[in-house]
């Protein structure tokens, strides 16, 4: 049994007793920094939950799943695991599923103080911004960028690696976090497990992370499922620019082929939907 044998340098289990038919277990898997071979990276912990198939081996092997976030966690395993999302497959694979490296349990941990300034409106969930406001949107901009130089300068992110030669390197574990990062992971656990073919399914954020695992080691996938897919492009402002945009036009078309039909029930609908934005804004 792989789940069983892993190496526990490698990979840890939380209960070794539950990896069962059916059941559900979680360990923590002991991954090196980066993925550049020959350095001698210092490690980090990934949470990693399973939900067994209910026959064993499973008959459809392995599936790791991401349920989308940034910020889903390992218990994706019980929904993306069940017949709601599997249907008839559901209890026929393993099903992985990650706490993302800072999330959950996994370790170092983004939750902290220095990267969770209040910059919402804790009943309104918001960001307190009136982006129609030059000045508003210029000091809630001063607000994020205090809380990520904070961040940035936590201790606890700097960490240290002693190469063969005795010199000591230190490497920021927020450059090492990202979705690259979660796909090698992915891999690691994938080798461990007996190296064969994953199946991956990702719902919206999720299928950036599975798209990237599927480019990264093409020849490792049996499966690859993607709903609700999101713009992989990880330049923000240019992604933030195109969505901007697209809105726009979207809501153009909206009103012109209101406009042109027959059956719009306003007489000026750009005027409506001014209207409606005009409210929307007096009561953020």
């Amino acid at each position: 049994d792989f789940f069983k044998n892993i190496d526990p340098s490698k990979f840890e289990w939380m209960n070794k007793d539950e990896i069962t038919p059916g059941g559900t277990t979680c360990g923590f898997l002991h991954a090196r920094l980066g993925a550049i071979p020959r350095v001698n990276y210092p490690k980090v912990k990934v949470y990693v939950c399973v939900k067994f198939a209910e026959v064993q081996p499973a008959p459809r092997g392995n599936m790791a799943v991401h349920c989308g976030g940034p910020g889903s966690l390992s218990d994706c395993v019980y929904a993306m695991g069940s017949e709601m999302f599997l249907g008839p497959s559901a209890g026929t694979y393993n099903v992985i599923s990650f706490d993302q490296r800072g999330m959950g349990r996994s370790e170092p941990t983004f939750v902290v103080d220095e990267c969770m300034k209040e910059t919402h409106d804790p009943e309104l969930l918001t960001l307190q911004v009136n982006y129609l406001d030059e000045q508003s949107v210029r000091t809630a901009s001063r607000i994020y960028k205090q809380r990520n130089l904070e961040c940035w300068a936590r201790k606890d992110f700097l960490l240290n690696s002693t190469a063969r030669d005795g010199t000591t390197k230190s490497y920021h574990f927020l450059q090492y976090s990202g979705t690259r990062q979660l796909a090698e992971d992915i891999e690691r656990v994938r080798r461990l497990v007996g190296d064969q073919k994953l199946s991956v399914y990702g719902i919206s954020y999720g299928t950036t992370v599975m798209g990237t695992y599927a480019t990264v080691f093409p020849n490792h996938v049996n499966l690859l499922v993607l709903d609700g897919s999101t713009c992989p492009d990880n330049d923000i402002v240019d992604w933030i620019d195109v969505l901007a945009r697209s809105m726009n036009q979207r809501i153009d078309y909206f009103i012109a082929s209101c406009e042109f039909g027959t059956q719009c029930g306003r007489k000026n609908m750009r005027s409506c939907v001014n209207k409606l934005n005009n409210l929307l804004q007096g009561n953020a």
